[in-house]
């Protein structure tokens, strides 16, 4: 491998196969013996990687699902910030994939068998690629070519997206568990197809690809998908499962922390409706959790369906807590996303932002220094379209002087960092940029009508770096215009 091209990193989902390309947030997942348009180091890494796959033994993986990212660096790497969107797709891969059974309370696949494991191309100390105590070494890999300083070309490596590792070509890695499973009718592309016919999983797959929407509602969501998997776990033992599945329902319904239980009753009626026994099934099941939490083991871990004062049914137990709790918690998800849905196709949560704030927002969002100016453009762009959607709705808090000032901020913005635009665009924008604060802000105001008037005359030919200042100072001057020719005619009267 040529060392000036280690510019990428291979993802893999070890113990899964797909039969076609499907793309997962801004990857896209292929088969291991599919290498079409990789460049030769990437085809290289890919088959170096799949040749260290082994699900027990000897026997070693024959297909598996890779994409190629960015380069990822490990060392005093935050996991959770710089590997988010990997996070985010292993957890809707765990997600879709545990699919739990009710009638025998167990999952089609755990974590263990979904999990992704990401090798960055990198020299490699041969000391951490074998053990030098309490072990019967059975011979070296031909390939692990140890160089005169004590490095091989091999790959960092992170597992399940938590546990460090180094190997190199020769070196064969495992599970988790002892064995793990390679399912027959298992394939990625053709699972996520069939999933979509169910709301809950389309609307997951759809929020993963839409990164850049509702990001409180995406971390929260995927957040409780992350301890649903946890609960999921071989890893865990019941008490263990009970928590981590309590604190996903928690995490997705927003329970608060005064009257915990009787709010998280009435939030699953609430979600679900009136099911009868739906908050029998709560109650126990907090009460499972509480018992985990505080006294260290579960005591009742079945459902008891006939809680009534009669003694002879009273003690009738019937499925797992647990296993409805795993059902709840997929229809509860899927309750939210699809209200979710709804209420970002009525453009909701645009429309109880009044444009006074968007102008506040304008203003704090171009003045902000950790925010890179490509950014800035690209969030006043949505700003601004929403200022000009929504200028007809009466609204008592619009300041002139903060109008004006967000107008002065976006000509600055782009005065600044779009170098593009021609000498008559960037004359008029310095002149509203420099205009001279007044009592009465005429001077500001005329420079605001004269970049208006420019901007309409000139709407085929602007670069689309400066759309959003566009749209901002049109949709401004729309709003002041009156104000413009008030103030001229008051001073032609005095």
């Amino acid at each position: 491998m040529d060392p000036r091209d280690k510019t990428f990193s291979v993802v893999v989902f070890p113990y899964l196969k797909t039969h076609d390309p499907v793309h997962l947030g801004s990857l896209e997942f292929r088969s291991t013996d599919d290498l079409n348009g990789l460049s030769e180091n990437q085809a290289v890494s890919v088959t170096e990687v799949a040749d260290m796959l082994y699900a027990m033994d000897n026997q070693q993986i024959k297909r598996a699902t890779y994409a190629i990212s960015d380069r990822i660096e490990f060392e005093n790497m935050d996991i959770q910030s710089e590997l988010g969107e990997m996070s985010d797709i292993q957890a809707a891969v765990r997600y879709l994939y545990a699919n739990p059974r009710h009638e025998f309370n167990d999952l089609f696949l755990t974590p263990e068998n979904t999990s992704i494991i990401v090798f960055t191309p990198n020299k490699v100390a041969g000391g951490l690629l074998r053990k030098s105590f309490n072990v019967v070494d059975l011979g070296e890999s031909e390939d692990q070519k140890i160089d005169s300083i004590g490095f091989v070309d091999g790959y960092d490596g992170i597992f399940g997206l938590r546990h460090r590792f180094w190997v190199a070509p020769g070196s064969r890695v495992y599970g988790t568990t002892p064995r793990p499973v390679l399912n027959v009718s298992q394939d990625l592309a053709v699972d996520i197809q069939h999933s979509r016919a169910r709301e809950e999983y389309r609307l997951l797959f759809k929020l993963l690809k839409d990164s850049h929407q509702g990001t409180d509602l995406r971390n929260r969501i995927f957040s409780a998908v992350r301890w649903f998997n946890r609960a999921n776990s071989r890893h865990r033992d019941e008490a263990e499962s009970f928590i981590c599945l309590s604190v996903a329902l928690e995490t997705l319904i927003r329970v608060p922390h005064d009257r915990k239980k009787d709010r998280f009753v009435d939030a699953i009626s609430l979600l679900l409706g009136r099911v009868p026994k739906l908050d029998d099934w709560a109650e126990q099941f907090y009460k499972a959790r509480s018992n985990a939490v505080h006294e260290g083991h579960v005591g009742q871990v079945a459902f008891i369906p006939n809680s009534t004062s009669n003694k002879q049914t009273q003690g009738t137990k019937y499925q797992s807590l647990l296993a409805y709790g795993r059902e709840i918690f997929q229809l509860c998800i899927g309750t939210i996303l699809t209200g979710a849905s709804l209420a970002s196709r009525a453009d909701l949560e645009s429309k109880l932002i009044s444009n006074s704030q968007r102008y506040e927002s304008v203003c704090r969002e171009l003045k902000s220094d950790t925010i890179p100016p490509e950014k800035r453009l690209k969030r006043l762009d949505s700003l601004a379209r929403d200022i000009d959607r929504y200028r007809y709705v009466p609204d008592t808090g619009l300041d002139m002087v903060t109008m004006l000032g967000a107008c002065r901020c976006a000509a600055k913005t782009v005065i600044d960092y779009c170098p593009e635009i021609d000498e008559e665009l960037r004359e008029a924008l310095k002149a509203l940029s420099d205009a001279p604060r007044t009592s009465d802000n005429l001077e500001c105001l005329e420079s605001l009508r004269v970049l208006a008037d420019l901007l309409n005359a000139t709407e085929q030919t602007k670069p689309n770096e400066i759309y959003g200042m566009s749209i901002l100072v049109k949709a401004t001057w729309d709003y002041l215009f009156f104000r413009y020719y008030w103030i001229k005619r008051k001073e032609g009267v005095e």
